[in-house]
């Protein structure tokens, strides 16, 4: 991603306030970055500070991306691919309808929890 691209979202970025918006903003970079340059499965990809708050964004595989928020001061190493890794955090996991080109919520942490959401991305970041 270019220098121009990652600023422009940067802008964007630090002007919304909603969790979920910041986390499909950070998806879509990775999503644009994934289809003009290789990207390893499962690590951060794309992240975002802001003060004490963090963003994630993992690459899971083709059209599936996973996105993490947390506080820094409540959990210092979230791993989404453990139960006891997502304490604290909310996180998304998001798949890419090429069809109506959209991204569209697959799974999210707070509806099938920790365990069921910790099992969906280790199989998707992992298959």
């Amino acid at each position: 991603m270019s220098k121009a691209q990652e600023q422009e979202a940067y802008r964007r970025i630090t002007a919304m306030t909603d969790p979920l918006e910041i986390a499909r903003e950070l998806t879509e970079q990775i999503r644009i970055q994934s289809m003009t340059e290789p990207i390893p499965r499962g690590f951060p990809v794309a992240t975002y500070y802001d003060g004490d708050l963090n963003w994630e964004s993992h690459y899971l595989k083709s059209d599936y991306f996973l996105a993490l928020f947390y506080r820094e001061t409540l959990t210092e190493h979230p791993d989404p691919y453990t139960e006891p890794g997502l304490k604290h955090c909310q996180a998304w996991i998001f798949k890419y309808d090429r069809h109506h080109a959209k991204l569209g919520i697959e799974a999210r942490n707070a509806e099938i929890g920790d365990r069921s959401f910790s099992q969906i991305a280790h199989r998707l970041a992992t298959d």
